[in-house]
């Protein structure tokens, strides 16, 4: 008889456990990510929000982790025990990518070399820790790896070990990956993305600026599913008075999740933006109310900007907690809008009740996810890496 069946059911068993570990804050890896986080670049608030969002699954990870087993144990250096291992190269501009993609190759049965960003170096190392102690047969199926990004002579040590890689980064650091990597290794790009937010005439605009406002302020806006732009449906006072709301909402929440730290060239970009969008923002209309909003100061960088602008295409910054407000006509409008952001559209988080109507009018813009306003930073596991993308299957 085939042993498949109780590898893939102890598998399923460890993953879950695993899972469980990171939703718990008093687990002993939450703890373990808690202390190596500490004074890092983003504060105690937003850690622990991040690592709530995570891992929130278990039912995918019941349904794929019974699938078949093909892992192999990672030994040596740099090396692999077999050449269906896969290599990813995560982001350091968010939380939470190094946990998703070593479950995701664990759920698929695959093994994995993590390789992490300068910016962020603990939580691979504890998610490899965690998988020793969860034990067979995910313990041995993941291999930390550290090494400064670009260094083609190691990376032409590395590539050759890994069936397929899996890289985070701007669509020119995919590129380079791909035009570097051996002819048979496969290259998986997550690349540059803007997330975008819809708000329908009828919504309770108290709430849809709370909701938006806690997907801007995890992560400051640096996210692909950070939204960038917000349609609101209705003429220019509406989304004015939206502006005026999402700009209170940033003020309470980010007393809850304050923003992160800012560099200088982030200061100097935001100081540009917030010129640029003085020339473009809406006229105030007879309410007099301020078109361009812009938070208190904090160490040199305001707290969040909410601008208004007239109807177009969106507006993407994609740092600080910048946002812009549009009118909009309706749904098929702003989803011709979010059009032309092409191959760069993530997620639209939307205010209302998410309506077959809704659905339908958004349907062909591109969009990878539909949700709901407040829950853009929590994607399913599985979304951004997929699992498919560590099926073994796929890359022989």
């Amino acid at each position: 008889m085939s042993n498949a069946q109780p590898i893939a059911s102890a598998r399923t068993a460890a993953l879950l456990a695993g899972a469980a570990q990171w939703r718990d804050r008093n687990s002993h890896v939450r703890i373990a990510a808690r202390e190596a986080l500490r004074d890092g670049e983003w504060p105690a608030q937003v850690v622990e929000l991040a690592l709530d969002n995570v891992l929130l699954d278990d039912q995918v990870l019941s349904e794929y982790g019974n699938g078949p087993d093909s892992s192999g144990p990672v030994v040596g250096d740099c090396q692999v025990a077999r050449r269906d291992s896969m290599l990813a190269i995560l982001p350091g501009n968010v939380l939470g990518p190094a946990i998703a993609t070593a479950y995701c190759a664990a759920a698929a049965g695959a093994t994995i070399m993590l390789k992490s960003s300068s910016r962020e170096l603990c939580l691979a190392n504890i998610v490899a820790e965690q998988f020793e102690s969860l034990g067979p047969p995910i313990a041995g199926t993941l291999k930390t790896l550290r090494w400064t990004g670009g260094d083609e002579d190691f990376e032409s040590k590395i590539f050759p070990l890994a069936s397929r890689i899996i890289v985070f980064g701007d669509d020119a650091t995919i590129a380079d990956v791909k035009r570097r990597a051996p002819n048979n290794v496969t290259v998986v790009g997550y690349g540059s993305a803007y997330s975008l937010g819809y708000v329908q005439a009828g919504s309770d605009m108290a709430a849809a600026a709370t909701a938006a406002a806690t997907d801007v302020a995890l992560f400051d806006q640096r996210g692909c599913l950070s939204p960038q732009t917000i349609y609101v449906e209705g003429d220019d006072s509406k989304a004015i008075l939206f502006a005026h709301a999402l700009s209170g909402a940033l003020a309470r929440v980010g007393r809850a999740l304050p923003r992160g730290r800012a560099g200088g060239a982030e200061k100097a970009a935001g100081a540009e933006f917030i010129r640029r969008l003085m020339v473009r923002a809406l006229a105030p209309k007879t309410h007099a109310l301020d078109t361009v909003i812009v938070g208190p100061d904090i160490d040199g960088i305001p707290e969040f900007v909410v601008g208004a602008e007239a109807f177009s295409a969106p507006t993407c910054a994609g740092f600080g907690r910048i946002v812009v407000v549009k009118p909009v006509h309706s749904a098929s409008d702003a989803a011709g809008a979010a059009k032309t952001l092409g191959h760069r559209l993530d997620s639209i988080g939307v205010a209302s009740a998410l309506s077959p109507k809704l659905r339908s009018a958004f349907a062909d813009c591109g969009a990878s996810r539909l949700c709901s306003l407040g829950e853009m930073q929590r994607p399913p596991l599985g979304y951004r890496p997929k699992i498919s993308d560590f099926a073994l299957e796929d890359s022989e």
